[in-house]
């Protein structure tokens, strides 16, 4: 499932997150992930392999999904595709759901994913470059 929430709709990300809290004692363990890029998919994808009755949300700040795989260095090389496709597969299960649009700390914090969620996984990445403070940098 694929949620992309425009401005307008994030007044509403705290009540969605609260509808969906499971108990823990239900059996079935919800997991949010934060960061949609590699590590958040490979994550997603070892979860429901590992788990059958897991559920996992993934939430990030594009209004796509893949970071640097879809963004980054030779996206149309066959390797890269392959990856997509893998994390295509992933997204598309019916206990995986993709909330795309949403800045954590912003449009909901982490103590609310926290409340709501089973377990919470920060897997993004880093926004901005970070100096060495090396010459020639």
């Amino acid at each position: 499932m694929l949620f992309i929430l425009p401005r307008l709709c994030r007044q509403h990300l705290r009540s969605y997150v609260q509808s969906h809290i499971r108990q823990l004692t239900t059996g079935q363990p919800n997991v949010c992930i934060v960061g949609a890029g590699p590590a958040g998919f490979y994550t997603a994808q070892q979860i429901l392999k590992g788990n059958p009755n897991a559920v996992v949300d993934i939430y990030e700040k594009l209004p796509v999904p893949f970071g640097l795989v879809r963004y980054g260095v030779a996206p149309d090389h066959p390797e890269v595709k392959n990856v997509i496709n893998t994390f295509t597969q992933t997204a598309s299960k019916d206990r995986c759901t993709f909330i795309g649009n949403v800045t954590i700390g912003k449009d909901i914090s982490i103590a609310d994913l926290q409340k709501a969620y089973s377990a919470v996984v920060l897997s993004y990445g880093a926004d901005n470059d970070r100096l060495l403070s090396v010459p020639g940098e």
